[in-house]
């Protein structure tokens, strides 16, 4: 088949809102899908990339115009040569970190650090480094290789993963990232144990499913901490028992909780990871306690406060958190019976726009009017 029509939101420059535009999809070549996207999360590592904040100094020419989107699901409308996973119809999500099947990461199942896709977040191609995606003629740069707030999009095979038949496309779409993020950032790599007070900074998608993690995993306490007021009522409905507007002045509460020894597990998701928030956030961490960081902070930003002497003595850990440390191969069946069985609650966290309110979207999003906002496309359901 030849070159299709798709709407699509693209960005031309930092700080430029979205675009709803019309773009030129080729057709996929070997190894590549043609999907009819249903809905796509609004995540914040979208965001950073639009504002800027994660493209380095003299690369923007590299990156925009940019088409956005990491975090999706629909359905297969087309197949490229040699392709075996997936036929036509098949029920899909995006895999943000595309999985090669057989590297030492995937065969150990940490798919998500995949030895094959050290590019996937810095360059817009697609695996043979090509571009299938234009605009007026001009080559669009691909958020993750996915590029899924469109219509339809050509990404590679092993940007994808099968859903279930009964699984709704909305929750399905958090679950290929925000979801699994979160809930992986409480449970494997905090290493939540029952009895344990967990600490999570930032309550918007990501915080929501690390706030839902730890109550699954039997955790004593959760203490939310997030700004907005809106947020901090969801993450009570989530399973928190204490919330807070800030660090500091969580700092009581801990606390109290503890008897002054601070917490076991402390999970960074807020919209921004700032050099305050990692010091503030360690700080409230105790004995043999562990930081985990899962949310990202703006390019280059690296100097860090610490106080060597407690970290060392005390046992503290700092562990970063790329998709929960999860692999997307087992999480995402995982997670969809885990919803399927009432355990993790996505529909709360919803708030659906279409496609042309992409900025509105956003605005709420940052202005903390919604949990996660999606994207519906064609209809989605």
């Amino acid at each position: 088949m030849g070159s299709r029509k798709s709407l699509a939101a693209v960005v031309v420059g930092r700080e430029q809102p979205w675009q709803v535009v019309e773009i030129d999809v080729a057709p996929p070549a070997a190894g590549e899908v043609l999907v009819e996207w249903a809905a796509a999360g609004l995540c914040h590592s979208d965001e950073h990339f639009r504002s800027g904040d994660r493209v380095g100094p003299g690369t923007d020419a590299a990156v925009y115009p940019m088409l956005g989107g990491h975090e999706a699901s629909g359905v297969v409308a087309e197949v490229g040569p040699g392709v075996t996973r997936f036929a036509v119809g098949d029920r899909v999500c995006a895999s943000f970190s595309p999985t090669c099947g057989h590297c030492r990461y995937c065969v150990s199942g940490r798919g998500s650090l995949c030895n094959g896709n050290k590019d996937f977040m810095s360059r817009g191609q697609l695996a043979d480094g090509e571009y299938r995606h234009h605009l007026d003629g001009e080559p669009l740069y691909l958020m993750a290789k996915l590029g899924t707030f469109a219509e339809r999009t050509v990404v590679s095979e092993r940007s994808l993963l099968p859903i279930p038949d009964d699984l709704p496309f909305t929750a399905a779409c958090l679950i290929s990232c925000g979801v699994a993020t979160g809930w992986g950032s409480a449970v494997e790599t905090a290493g939540t144990r029952p009895g344990d007070i967990v600490v999570v900074v930032g309550c918007g998608g990501l915080g929501a499913a690390a706030v839902q993690g730890a109550r699954n995993a039997a955790a004593a306490a959760i203490v939310a901490i997030e700004p907005f007021a809106t947020r901090r009522d969801a993450a009570k409905t989530f399973g928190a028992t204490h919330t807070a507007a800030a660090i500091a002045d969580a700092r009581a509460i801990v606390d109290e909780l503890t008897w002054g020894q601070g917490a076991d597990r402390v999970i960074l998701t807020p919209s921004v990871v700032t050099p305050g928030i990692l010091h503030d956030g360690l700080a409230i961490t105790g004995k043999d306690g562990v930081l985990v960081v899962t949310g990202m902070g703006p390019y280059g930003e690296t100097p860090v406060p610490l106080d060597i002497g407690a970290f060392a003595l005390f046992s503290k850990q700092i562990r970063g958190s790329l998709f929960g440390g999860l692999d997307p191969r087992a999480a995402v069946p995982r997670l969809a019976e885990l919803y399927r069985r009432g355990l993790l609650d996505i529909d709360s966290m919803i708030t659906t726009y279409p496609l042309a309110d992409i900025n509105v979207a956003l605005a709420d999003q940052l202005e903390g009017r919604n949990v996660r906002g999606v994207l519906t496309m064609n209809g989605s359901r």
